[in-house]
């Protein structure tokens, strides 16, 4: 894959997998709140045990709503897990404890360390597949939607939507100005390497100064179609008493596990 092609896979609006399952159709509101308890409870666990099974349900979520295996891998065995690796490797040879049960290349490796670094590893694989679940259901105005509900500041909520309406376009721009150097030598072969950074230099400050213009013309456009700081670019019902009681039984959900979670440390002598 060439840097034209890594540029074009900014598109947030491609996250979404699907749109015909009980979880895309379920309000971003609840589906939002039920993520960050989720994710908040995994995070207050010391035990490995529920983290695991949340990893697994999410991920047998995600082939139940027919997420493909290949963006599964991709969004989350690639990148999330191979910093979940480099975390436990890390903690193991560095956290420390009292009691050594063995020892790699002359560096003492502890129970403590090692009982540590599989938690935090199961708390990162487990956060990660619920939010893998979500930003494959929700549509990305739906989620600024439910932000604003919950009464995030909303000059955040408008300049995230409008910075993810227009990443894209602009890194379509980028491409355009990528191909525009290629076609003229500036990253042949025949160049040196300093050269070609060079080159990507002066890529970079033209997307820049474009991306400086075309926030300009926007605002410019916005304003002559009466926006204000008061104005409102999303707009959102009122939450639906199902739905609110879906929201309630998620937390309920959440906090019943962080209390298994404590039992079963209690239980294990942690």
């Amino acid at each position: 894959m060439n840097f034209s092609d890594v540029i074009r896979e900014v598109n947030f609006e491609k996250l979404v997998v699907g749109n015909n399952s009980p979880l895309h159709k379920l309000d971003a509101r609840v589906k939002l709140l039920g993520s960050f308890a989720l994710i908040f409870g995994v995070i207050s666990m010391e035990h490995p045990a529920i983290p695991l099974f949340l990893f697994f349900s999410a991920t047998l979520v995600s082939f139940a709503i027919k997420i493909p295996l290949r963006i599964i891998i991709k969004r989350l065995f690639i990148l999330p897990f191979s910093i979940a690796v480099v975390v436990l490797i890390v903690v193991v040879f560095t956290y420390g404890g009292e009691y050594q049960v063995a020892s790699f290349f002359g560096f003492p490796i502890y129970r403590e360390s090692l009982s540590f670094a599989f938690l935090l590893f199961t708390r990162i694989i487990a956060s990660i597949s619920i939010l893998n679940v979500f930003v494959a259901t929700t549509q990305i105005r739906e989620a600024m939607e439910a932000l604003q509900w919950f009464r995030l500041p909303k000059v955040m909520v408008d300049l995230a939507l409008m910075m993810l309406r227009y990443i894209h376009l602009l890194s379509e721009e980028t491409v355009r100005m990528y191909r525009a150097q290629t076609s003229r030598g500036g990253f042949s072969s025949r160049i040196g390497y300093r050269q070609k950074v060079q080159n990507l230099g002066v890529l970079a400050g033209s997307f820049i100064i474009r991306a400086l213009k075309r926030g300009e013309s926007v605002y410019v456009a916005m304003l002559s179609r009466g926006y204000t700081p008061t104005s409102y670019i999303t707009e959102t019902e009122p939450l639906s008493v199902k739905n609110a009681f879906i929201s309630v039984a998620i937390l309920a959900v959440t906090v019943l596990l962080v209390i298994v979670d404590h039992k079963v440390r209690i239980g294990a002598g942690l």
